[in-house]
């Protein structure tokens, strides 16, 4: 077996001293329960700093033990949190109700039920439609999502995009098409009381309209589009399941091109799909310095490692950390298949019959402390890690397009 690699932690003896940090301390480290308990602790005491950013905290420690608790699946426990969150009417009353969104979807309530409760809960907040819009759209309640965004009337550049998106995720790109026109007509002659649209996201809408256009006339691209523009939208053109379309404009415009479509793909959640287009490669690009080639790579060993393939997934985590020795994410992706193969190894000791209590008891000891290690490894987030809505999309119907 390769070398396990060492995780250095600090003792437990020497946690922060506030109840928030101490709570993070606890949690990277895998003592969940004290976590918990120590986020509770931090919610329910009173800032010493009154000012907002006091409040902050409370707040954050509110929706770190609603996280927590969804985690370990006391879903009242957190549901609370959250609750407790949105009714503080905080910085971070956003990111609740997408928690809250999220931990009602997880527990098999109807898009249209989240939608109806989240709307009553927020019902006092002049932006509810667009608050409750955003949290739907965040676990791919799109229809309902778009219904909020339809009722909201006035929307900021950032949501009309998430309401153009819902449109289009639910075969309306004729209207996704016509709210674009009229969205960048009226910020344009300042007809509303908007800010016009900074030019990213302007850039985006008009991408945006591209795709829609080609969507509905059923062409295909221009071939002599700039290859940075192409790149960019096809990306927008797998986030709203437009596959067939970046198909179309990355298949043929060379290998470096076809990456970046595997890429697009995986990290929207069309795994099952992206894992295909690379499987027909007929070698992974490991001597090429390219992020998408680099991605591909990755890709392609957090495959094998989801499928429970340590020693595969390790050697070519190796080979992607002596390509490139300062992406963190490729060394921790090693470590963790090295300390698997170990939890498998040990496992398969401890079954064996032993005449020595001795033997045992120590094995189980190193179990512990490996698990200690891949605790902190997997909270390095090296993972690819996908919203709610790229969850679902997995099994979605790509939408028809090209001929």
């Amino acid at each position: 077996m390769r070398h396990i690699p060492i995780i250095e932690t600090e003792p437990i003896t020497n946690p922060p001293s506030t109840e928030y940090e101490r709570g993070k301390w606890y949690k990277r480290r895998g003592y969940l329960e004290k976590a918990l308990k120590s986020f509770k602790e931090a919610a329910q005491s009173p800032p010493t700093d009154k000012t907002s950013s006091g409040w902050k905290e409370v707040d954050l420690s509110w929706l770190e033990y609603g996280l927590l608790s969804m985690r370990m699946r006391s879903f009242g426990k957190s549901e609370e949190a959250f609750r407790t969150v949105v009714q503080h009417s905080g910085t971070y009353v956003q990111e609740a109700l997408n928690q809250w969104a999220a931990l009602l979807h997880m527990q098999g309530i109807s898009d249209q039920t989240i939608c109806e409760q989240l709307l009553d809960e927020t019902r006092s907040f002049p932006a509810s439609n667009i608050m409750v819009g955003r949290s739907l759209f965040y676990i791919g309640a799109y229809p309902q999502a778009a219904h909020c965004f339809a009722k909201q009337g006035s929307l900021y550049p950032d949501t009309c995009i998430q309401y153009v998106a819902c449109l289009i995720m639910t075969g309306q790109v004729s209207e996704a098409m016509q709210l674009i026109d009229s969205y960048l007509r009226d910020s344009t002659h300042h007809l509303r009381e908007l800010p016009r649209p900074r030019t990213s996201e302007g850039a985006q809408l008009d991408r945006i309209r591209q795709l829609c256009k080609w969507n509905i006339n059923h062409s295909i691209p221009d071939r002599f589009i700039a290859m940075s523009d192409t790149i960019e939208l096809a990306r927008a053109a797998v986030s709203l399941n437009m596959i067939s379309l970046a198909e179309h404009l990355l298949t043929h415009s060379g290998e470096h091109a076809y990456y970046a479509l595997i890429c697009f793909l995986y990290d929207e959640g069309y795994r099952g799909l992206a894992i295909s287009k690379l499987n027909q490669l007929e070698a992974l690009p490991l001597q090429e310095q390219d992020s998408n080639c680099m991605k591909v790579c990755f890709i392609a060993a957090e495959h094998l490692y989801d499928q429970g393939k340590y020693d595969e997934a390790a050697s070519l985590f190796e080979q992607l950390r002596v390509a490139y020795p300062g992406r963190t994410e490729i060394r921790f992706g090693e470590a963790a298949c090295y300390l698997q193969s170990a939890l498998i190894s040990l496992s398969a000791r401890l079954e064996e019959q032993y005449s020595s209590e001795v033997a045992r008891k120590e094995i189980e000891q190193y179990l512990d402390n490996i698990n200690a290690a891949l605790h902190v490894v997997e909270n390095t987030n090296w993972h690819t890690t996908w919203s709610p809505a790229q969850k679902r999309r997995e099994n979605q119907s790509p939408m028809a397009t090209l001929n």
